[in-house]
């Protein structure tokens, strides 16, 4: 299996699964060249192949990936998922190796040699026993694995004998001439950024064949990396690809003010808009109220006007359309676009503000409640935090019953037999039965084989399913009235509810309303085909993952 992480000019870089798994791999880079961006990379796509990995986070930048994926998320928030200093780490990291979960350990908070020292002597402890493959990722390395005394001891020994526990080890910092050289020797896998002083050039020079080579590393820009070893086949320079999660690590950008008599209906010009550079992001938030339910219809919140349910433009055509125009290909000298804009339509997208109640809790039950938003087209998961993004939802669940979604939500990559669908999800034959030819014949997001004399059934979801816990997200939002014609949402409510209630059987939706969120969708023509990129209206960026009826 290999990991589509990057690309070589136009070409995709697949890199071995097996390898960056249970081998023994380097990140190095200096600051602002891409490491941490890359290490997400790599995270992503493990993800989404369910390859276990538990990574040891010192500035606290990787929990977004619990936006788009089922992390578990070990710190010192009060939104982790475990608190690190009461956590049982046996017993968690012990279920993470046996399914393959992925696990945030952020000790950006507490004494960190300390805790990591805990988290692998446990994991080398586990994977003695189990021998399963997992990967420990350690951000900063120098800060752990100095060359020094003070080194942990255990990681030096996973470098060495963690392999054929199915342990496998990623080093990444940005010193390599501060970190443990008998640990970086151990790593015959080398993904290598730039770099400029002259100390980290010599600890890195081993790798390569020349110096004429090792000076390349100065001439690299932020995101290209050389990758060397049992990854790829020969010694390449590739570009990592892009991140489907928010990334936390960036340095913080000076923006230009906006005068205060600025009024809102005129907003700044864009005077050559590009995604990299778009305008100043604007707060948008929902009001969370108690009132009666509404349907799928846009219903009027109480004391409100009925027709203030959009979200305001700020973004004008012609800006909007400058932005297209960034994302055409150019000829070699600029000359002449190498693609065409056919067409650009404003949308006015419908989201779904739902709020839900149900019982949870692991020691005590007790009445909780989620408020989440989706897009009204295909079922994903909004987040507005920052302009539209685009998160998993609930798209490959729209049409499904309860018991169908209820046995989506259990299966794993290791499958389950129809007896233990039946004991896990509380169901009975028949309903089981029924959920799984439906999945299997109609759906086509399982699939089974059979193991040690057992028929088996296996998830094919190209997307986790998020859990309601999970779902908060609604904020306060300033509302307009709608121009122009608009589209409801392409499912119903009743189709909502069924997944719902296969999620939790105990949760009932207490409200639903519809507005509306400015989207340009563009058509854009190549040799290629045809293409549709779709800019927010807000904050004129691209808006990736979002695809139109």
């Amino acid at each position: 299996m290999d990991l589509g992480v990057g690309r070589v000019g136009d070409q995709d870089l697949g890199i071995s699964a097996q390898e960056l798994v249970t081998g023994r791999t380097c990140v190095i880079a200096q600051s602002g060249a891409g490491k941490s961006w890359g290490i997400a990379v790599l995270c992503e796509h493990l993800c989404k192949s369910y390859l276990g990995f538990c990574l040891i986070d010192t500035e606290g930048e990787y929990f977004s990936l619990k936006d788009r994926f089922p992390i578990i998320w070990i710190g010192s928030d009060e939104s982790c998922d475990y608190d690190i200093e009461s956590v049982d780490l046996h017993s968690v990291l012990r279920d993470a190796i046996l399914s393959s979960r992925f696990v945030i350990f952020d000790v950006s908070e507490v004494d960190m040699r300390v805790k990591a020292t805990a988290l692998v002597n446990i994991l080398y402890e586990l994977e003695s026993e189990l021998r399963r493959p997992f990967l420990l990722i350690v951000e900063e390395a120098d800060k752990f694995i100095p060359q020094s005394r003070d080194s942990i001891k255990m990681i030096e020994e996973i470098s060495r004998r963690g392999r054929k526990r199915g342990l496998g080890l990623l080093v990444a910092t940005q010193r390599p001439s501060l970190v443990q050289k008998n640990v970086l020797s151990q790593c015959n896998n080398q993904i290598i950024g730039k770099l400029t002083i002259d100390n980290d050039l010599k600890a890195v020079s081993h790798f390569f064949d020349a110096r004429k080579e090792v000076e390349e590393l100065i001439t690299l820009d932020p995101g290209e990396f050389f990758v060397m070893g049992g990854l790829v086949r020969e010694k390449i320079l590739m570009k990592f690809g892009d991140r489907e999660t928010q990334h936390r690590g960036v340095t913080p950008q000076i923006l230009p003010g906006r005068p205060h008599e600025k009024k809102e209906a005129e907003p700044d010009p864009i005077p050559e808009a590009k995604p990299e550079s778009p305008p100043a992001p604007q707060p948008v938030h929902v009001e969370a109220e108690d009132e009666e339910p509404h349907l799928l219809s846009g219903g009027p919140v109480d004391g409100e006007d009925e027709t203030k349910n959009a979200i305001p433009t700020l973004l004008q055509r012609d800006e909007a359309l400058r932005v297209v125009q960034s994302l055409c290909r150019r000829s070699f000298w600029r000359r002449t676009y190498r693609d065409r804009i056919i067409s650009l339509d404003r949308i006015s997208w419908p989201l779904l503000l739902v709020e839900v109640k149900y019982h949870g809790g692991i020691l005590k039950k007790t009445t909780k409640r989620s408020s989440f938003i989706l897009e009204g087209f295909h079922g994903e998961r909004a987040d507005l935090s920052d302009g539209l993004m685009m998160r998993p939802g609930f798209s490959e669940l729209i049409g499904l019953d309860e018991a169908s979604v209820a046995v989506l939500k259990i299966l794993t990559p290791a499958g389950l037999t129809a007896l233990e669908i039946e004991a896990d999800a509380g169901l009975m034959p028949a309903d089981v039965k029924k959920a799984l030819k439906s999945l299997q014949k109609q759906k086509r997001i399982t699939t089974m084989k059979t193991e040690e004399g057992a028929l088996v059934y296996i998830p094919l979801l190209e997307k986790p399913i998020p859990k309601l816990s999970n779902l908060n997200q609604v904020q306060t939002m300033k509302l307009t009235t709608l121009s122009g014609e608009s589209r409801g949402p392409s499912f119903t409510e009743e189709e909502l509810r069924k997944i719902i209630k296969g999620l939790e059987p105990t949760a009932e939706i207490t409200k639903i309303r519809v507005i509306f969120y400015p989207v340009y969708e563009a058509a854009i023509a190549s040799d290629s085909g045809e293409r549709r990129a779709f800019i927010d209206g807000v904050t004129g960026r691209e808006i990736k993952g979002m695809s139109h009826l």
